[in-house]
């Protein structure tokens, strides 16, 4: 009879206690059981990130950086040249993943297409006396004749915290990124098709505002050479061009 009692009586002392009464603990939660669980944690490359929840105001769902394993994102890029910004405008997807051996390596892929302006990324070529009709030499293009970048690439990055040498952050983080691209280049001046290949590099700086997602700049760097069918007897170095841009971004994505 007794024990009969206390369980009729039991959800009447559950109820009377408060379900938002909150731990020291809950509003600050500490990170000890990752130290010492994640040795990894002690480096300066790695931080723990926390969701806000703004109902109770407290920080939840704590994430260790050092389990990020897929990251994708896209960015808008313009003229690396501050006073001409138009002179380039593109957009890139961007998906990098991590590797286990090597921690702080990641592994991927980009594509992007960009519309230039002509002196933007390249520049004529010099005209000599015997230089073939065809070639691209006797074709003089203004400044702002315009092109339209189309590329594709395989690469690797490093995401590193060197920021941390100058102030104490837990959400910003470094990376650079080099891809081996395949490009293709349509000229609307003399209406031909360009294509080769380029590299690219990246620096980018970004803040990371909850456990998957991020933001931030990052500035690139790209070279390349493509090259145009033949017309008749040309040699490849009539019809090809020479490539070379900086571009600055804003980069959105997510950690996954």
């Amino acid at each position: 009879m007794k024990f009969l009692c206390l369980l009729l009586f039991l959800p009447l002392f559950s109820f009377a206690q408060d379900p938002l009464t909150l731990k020291l603990e809950d509003l600050d939660p500490s990170s000890e059981e990752v130290l010492i669980t994640k040795p990894e944690k002690h480096l300066r490359h790695e931080s723990m990130i926390y969701n806000l929840n703004t109902d109770l105001g407290i920080k939840d769902q704590r994430q260790f950086t050092g389990t990020d394993y897929n990251r994708f994102s896209g960015a808008f890029h313009t003229s690396g040249d501050y006073e001409h910004l138009t002179e380039l405008q593109g957009f890139e997807l961007n998906y990098m993943r991590r590797t286990q051996n090597y921690n702080r390596i990641w592994w991927g892929a980009q594509a992007f297409q960009h519309n230039t302006r002509f002196n933007a990324i390249s520049q004529n070529h010099t005209l000599n006396a015997g230089d073939n009709a065809n070639a691209d030499s006797r074709f003089r293009r203004d400044g702002n004749s315009k092109n339209n970048i189309l590329g594709m690439g395989l690469g690797v990055g490093y995401r590193f915290k060197l920021i941390l040498d100058f102030f104490q952050t837990e959400d910003m983080f470094e990376s650079i990124d080099v891809f081996i691209n395949s490009l293709t280049v349509k000229d609307d001046k003399v209406e031909r098709n360009y294509r080769g290949y380029g590299l690219s590099t990246n620096y980018g700086l970004h803040y990371r505002s909850s456990t998957s997602f991020f933001y931030g700049g990052k500035i690139s760097y790209n070279l390349g050479s493509v090259t145009r069918s033949s017309i008749g007897n040309e040699s490849k170095g009539d019809r090809s061009l020479a490539l070379g841009w900086l571009s600055a971004a804003f980069e959105i994505g997510i950690f996954f």
